[in-house]
């Protein structure tokens, strides 16, 4: 990485030692035995770009925009970036690779711009309350599942980013591997259940409503009520007054709005359940919010009502769910797992 002016930005390990190349960056510091992607914890902290660039970049020691020099990278590592990641990986096939490279991008003498700094920086600047990611430990919310991910309904087993603290795209493919071979084991065993005609025709029902929906709204004004809701009653600071509105709001939304938005194709259609499911989502968090009565800095949350951050009475976590028509929560032990390497070796 470079500034604007050409001058290379240092990649240092976890204690600061400077990194002159691609293979130092890559490996752990001595004594080092894992590298986290994502963690600021020192045991697993991976090499990065100098962690007071924002300082120096203030001091006037670098000039932005900061770019990616590809140029001066290995050819390996290089195609490694403008191909495969940037080729493969997310959205950026068509708008990035395709366009730049048609209008002359050339990633052999030429420099990327980097994001870092200019407002969009999730990989290094600070976690955004409206992100609602669960600061130091990544997604903090989720369902509960069992050693082998399946949750209290049988047969249903969860994976990837939908498990809380998931960690990037290893940890899906692994947990994702791990759980299709459990659902395999339990699918063999377990008995074959005759279908229930009315829950099918109840859900589709609900799923096809919008597409015979006579209202003048669509998902996005729906979905725009609902962030609004979400910013102005389970922002950065938060208290009960606020979290009770929130869902007085999301219930007036769920009642009266949503049934009057509408669907003409199956792509609207789709749009239109996930912002059902968002809907959902919000009144999650929001009983969440509400069961967590005290702050904490790892979870980057934080109530105005219950100021002292991560007492020690609230090292535990929370869970909540709905039965019988109404939303109950329960807290749970920080190690409510068990022992790692046991719990692994009798379930693997």
């Amino acid at each position: 990485m470079v500034d604007a002016y050409g001058k290379e930005i240092p990649y240092v390990d976890r204690d600061g030692k400077v990194l002159k190349n691609e293979e130092e960056r890559t490996r752990p510091a001595p004594g080092q035995k894992f590298l986290g992607e994502r963690t600021s914890a020192y045991r697993h902290k991976r090499p990065e770009l100098t962690p007071d660039l924002l300082e120096r970049v203030k001091e006037g020691e670098f000039g932005l925009p900061l770019y990616a020099d590809l140029s001066s990278m290995s050819e390996h590592e290089r195609k490694a970036i403008w191909g495969l990641m940037v080729g493969e990986e997310g959205r950026t096939k068509i708008p990035i690779l395709q366009t730049y490279t048609e209008a002359g991008f050339d990633p052999n003498k030429d420099l990327l711009q980097s994001y870092m700094l200019l407002g969009s920086d999730p990989m290094r600047g600070s976690v955004r309350p409206q992100d609602r990611t669960g600061g130091e430990i990544g997604d903090a919310g989720g369902p509960i599942v069992d050693w082998d991910l399946m949750t209290n309904v049988k047969g249903f087993y969860v994976t990837g980013d939908a498990l809380f603290a998931a960690n990037y795209h290893y940890h899906a493919a692994t947990t994702g591997r791990y759980a299709g071979r459990k659902a395999a084991e339990y699918a063999v065993k377990a008995a074959v259940l005759p279908i229930s005609r009315g829950q099918v025709e109840e859900e589709k029902a609900r799923v096809y409503a919008p597409l015979n929906s006579s209202g003048a709204m669509e998902w996005k004004e729906l979905n725009a009520a609902l962030c609004r809701v979400m910013q102005n009653y389970c922002g950065e600071y938060k208290n009960e007054g606020l979290l009770e509105i929130g869902l007085i709001w999301l219930e007036d939304l769920k009642e009266n709005e949503a049934p009057r938005v509408c669907a003409d194709n199956p792509h609207k259609l789709m749009r239109t359940l996930e912002v059902f499911n968002i809907l959902t989502c919000n009144e999650i968090i929001l009983h969440s919010s509400m069961a967590r009565k005290a702050s904490s800095r790892y979870l980057d949350f934080f109530r105005l009502d219950y100021p002292e951050v991560d007492p020690p009475d609230w090292q535990k976590w929370v869970t909540v769910k709905r039965e019988d028509g109404k939303v109950k929560s329960r807290v749970l032990p920080i190690d409510f797992w068990g022992p790692l390497k046991e719990n692994y070796e009798k379930h693997r």
